[in-house]
């Protein structure tokens, strides 16, 4: 039995999601200066909370680290600027 489901391969952008996730995971360690576990375990709740996939939860940190949201940017880089409350104050001198 065969029905026409297109599943055989893995979507062209997982590639780039998995570094983007690797990535993430990076930058979460070094913030919160935890393991990787934890700082899966952290992306994995922010899914949850945003309901948007690994890949684009992912982006949005590494954008949320790199610089200060666009206003209008989402609820993933909302989640991230609140979570890891970044203004630049907190930045070590």
């Amino acid at each position: 039995m065969h029905h026409h489901h297109h599943h055989p391969h893995p979507r062209p952008g997982d590639h780039r999601s998995r570094r983007e996730i690797d990535q993430a995971i990076g930058a979460l360690m070094g913030i919160r200066r935890c393991s990787a576990e934890d700082a899966l375990q952290e992306i994995a709740q922010a899914v949850h909370t945003t309901g948007i996939g690994i890949g684009g939860v992912s982006r949005a940190l590494l954008d949320t680290v790199a610089g200060p949201a666009e206003p209008g940017a989402g609820p993933a880089h909302a989640h991230w600027a609140t979570v890891l409350a970044l203004p630049a104050r907190e930045a070590p001198p």
